[in-house]
C-alpha cells in the first residue's frame, strides 16, 4: 500500500518535523539570507477556542537581484512542540509548499516555505501563514468554585516573528467575549480597542534581531470547558456483502480547565441546571454526523448510557451525548460512540466493477471545540480486496490519501468471524490534531474482484456441508457391543 500525500499545501505536524531533522538540519550559525522584506504585515490571533489560531497576512518584496523561492518562517523552540500545523498560501490559492526545517542546536526553528514559482527581483506578492498552537492557554486562577467564572491566560509576543525586516506591522487579538480583566499595557499605550478585539500597533521598521519584542499577557473569561481528547480511536469497517459501513469511535477525554477548589455538590449542580448558566464543566457533547446515519449508540466503562438523543434525516444527523456526570477541570471520562451508514453513500465503483473509491470524513468528533493529543484511524476493507497474502504486487492495488501528514502508518490483515484470508486493513496515526480537520476527507482506492463477493457464502456453504457430511458419517458407525 502507498500513501498519496498532497504536497501542494502541506500541513506538517511537529511530530513529522522531528522525523525530518536528520535530512533537513541547518548549520549552527544559520541565518536566513536577507533577500525578502515585509512591506506590510497583519497578525490576527484568535483565542476563541481552547487552542490559539494565528494568521499572518503580509506583502513580501524580493529585494535581491535574483528570483527567490525560499521564504523562512522562524518558530521559537519553546512552543514548537505545541504547533498542530503550519499552512502557507499565496495569492492564487494553496499553491505554496511547506517543508519543515529543524535546527537541533538553535533556540529558533524554521519552516522553509517553497513558493510555487520564484518571485522575480524587485517584485512583490501576498503570503498568508496560518498556524495552530495547542496547550498554550492556562486557567488563572487554577482553582475555582463550582459556580465561579473561569478565566484563561495567554502569553505571547508584541511583534510577529519574522526572519526579515518588517516595515509596518500590527497585531489584532480576538477574544471569545468582552470580559478581559487583565492585559499587558506597553509604554506606547497599546493595546487599543474594546469589546472582544484588542490591537497592538501599528509598529514601523521591526528588525529580526528584536525577536518578537516584549512579552504580552492577556487574561480573559472563557465560559466553555477546555476539552482535550488524550486519545481517539476511529474504526471504519466496510462490508460489500451487507452494503454497510460501520463507524465506531473510542474517546479518552479530559478537561484542562480550572479545577474545583471544593468538593463537587450534586445538589448545587441540580439547582443551577434549571437556568442553565455558563459552566466550565463538560455536561454535553454534540456530534454532527453525515446525513443518513442510523443505529447510533453511546456506551462507557459501565455499559449503555441512556442520556443521549439521536436525530437523523436526509438533511442532517445529530447525536447529543450527556456523560454520566459533569466533567470538571482535571476530571476524565472515556466513552464509545458508533453508528452505521449505507455503503453506497461513500463508495464509487469503476466501469469494470472491480475498482472502488471510498471517501469518508477523516474526523467526525464533537462539534464542540476540541483538541486531540493522538488519533488512530483504522479502515478495514472487505475480505478479498487485493488478496494481499497471495501476491506481493497486489499491495499496490490499495492506495489511501489522508488529508494531513501522518505520524505513522501500517498495513496488516484483520481477522474476524468466518474469515479465511483476512481483511486488508490500514492503520493511520496522527498527533496534536485540532478540530479544524473535521471537514477534510480520507480517500481509499482498492480493487475488489467480483468473485471475492461470493467468498463468504461459499465458505459458509462448505462449512455447513462438511458438518452435515461428518455428522452423517458418524451416524453410520456401528457402536453396538454385540448382536
Amino acid at each position: 500500500m502507498r500513501s498519496l500525500q498532497n504536497w501542494g499545501t502541506l500541513l506538517l505536524p511537529l511530530s513529522s518535523l522531528f522525523s525530518l531533522a536528520s535530512c533537513l538540519d541547518l548549520p549552527k550559525d544559520f541565518v536566513p539570507p536577507q533577500v525578502f522584506k515585509n512591506s506590510n504585515l497583519l497578525r490576527t490571533i484568535d483565542i476563541t477556542k481552547p487552542y490559539v489560531r494565528e494568521t499572518v497576512a503580509m506583502v513580501i518584496d524580493n529585494i535581491s537581484k535574483e528570483p527567490q523561492a525560499e521564504y523562512y518562517v522562524p518558530i521559537p523552540k519553546g512552543i514548537i512542540e505545541n504547533i498542530s500545523y503550519l499552512e502557507a498560501r499565496g495569492e492564487d490559492g494553496p499553491h505554496v509548499a511547506n517543508t519543515a526545517v529543524f535546527d537541533s542546536e538553535s533556540e529558533t526553528q524554521y519552516y522553509k516555505v517553497l513558493l510555487s514559482a520564484p518571485l522575480p527581483a524587485g517584485k512583490s506578492t501576498k503570503l498568508w501563514i496560518t498556524l495552530a498552537q495547542t496547550d498554550c492557554l492556562i486557567p488563572v486562577p487554577t482553582l475555582i468554585g463550582q459556580t465561579d467564572k473561569q478565566f484563561l491566560q495567554w502569553t505571547g509576543s508584541q511583534y510577529a516573528a519574522s526572519a526579515y525586516v518588517t516595515e509596518k506591522q500590527k497585531t489584532k487579538i480576538k477574544f471569545p467575549n468582552s470580559e478581559v480583566p487583565n492585559y499587558t499595557i506597553l509604554e506606547s499605550g497599546d493595546p487599543t480597542g474594546a469589546g472582544s478585539w484588542y490591537t497592538y500597533g501599528p509598529y514601523k521598521t521591526v528588525s529580526p534581531d528584536q525577536k518578537g519584542g516584549k512579552a504580552i499577557t492577556l487574561r480573559f473569561e472563557y465560559t466553555s470547558p477546555v476539552i482535550k481528547m488524550t486519545k481517539m480511536e476511529r474504526h471504519i469497517e466496510v462490508s460489500h456483502w451487507g452494503g454497510n459501513i460501520a463507524f465506531e469511535e473510542r474517546y479518552w477525554m479530559t478537561n484542562l480547565g480550572a479545577k474545583l477548589k471544593d468538593t463537587f455538590s450534586r445538589v448545587q449542580w441540580a439547582s443551577t441546571s434549571y437556568y442553565n448558566p455558563p459552566t466550565s464543566a463538560i455536561k454535553q457533547l454534540t456530534f454532527s454526523l453525515t446525513p443518513g446515519a442510523q443505529d447510533a449508540y453511546f456506551t462507557d466503562e459501565i455499559g449503555n448510557v441512556s442520556t443521549s438523543r439521536f436525530r437523523s434525516n436526509i438533511r442532517e444527523a445529530h447525536l447529543e451525548l450527556k456523560p454520566r456526570y459533569p466533567v470538571f477541570g482535571g476530571w476524565n471520562y472515556s466513552f464509545v460512540v458508533g453508528w452505521n451508514h449505507d455503503l453506497k453513500n461513500f463508495l464509487r465503483v469503476s466501469q469494470d466493477g472491480e475498482r472502488y473509491v471510498l471517501k469518508v470524513p477523516f474526523l467526525e468528533g464533537p462539534r464542540d471545540s476540541v483538541t486531540y493529543d493522538e488519533i488512530e484511524i483504522i479502515v478495514v476493507l472487505p475480505e478479498g480486496a487485493t488478496l494481499p497474502i497471495l501476491t506481493e504486487s497486489a499491495l499496490s492495488d490499495v492506495k489511501y490519501s489522508p488529508p494531513i501528514p501522518l505520524f505513522s502508518e501500517e498495513e496488516y490483515l484483520h481477522h474476524t468471524f468466518m474469515d479465511t484470508l483476512g481483511r486488508t486493513s490500514i492503520k493511520m496515526k496522527a498527533v496534536n490534531v485540532v478540530d479544524e480537520q473535521h471537514k477534510k476527507e480520507l480517500i481509499v482506492t482498492y480493487r475488489y474482484p467480483t468473485m471475492a463477493l461470493y467468498r463468504k457464502p461459499f465458505v459458509i456453504f462448505t462449512g455447513v456441508l462438511t458438518l452435515f457430511t461428518f455428522s452423517w458419517l458418524v451416524s453410520k458407525i456401528d457402536l453396538r457391543i454385540g448382536k
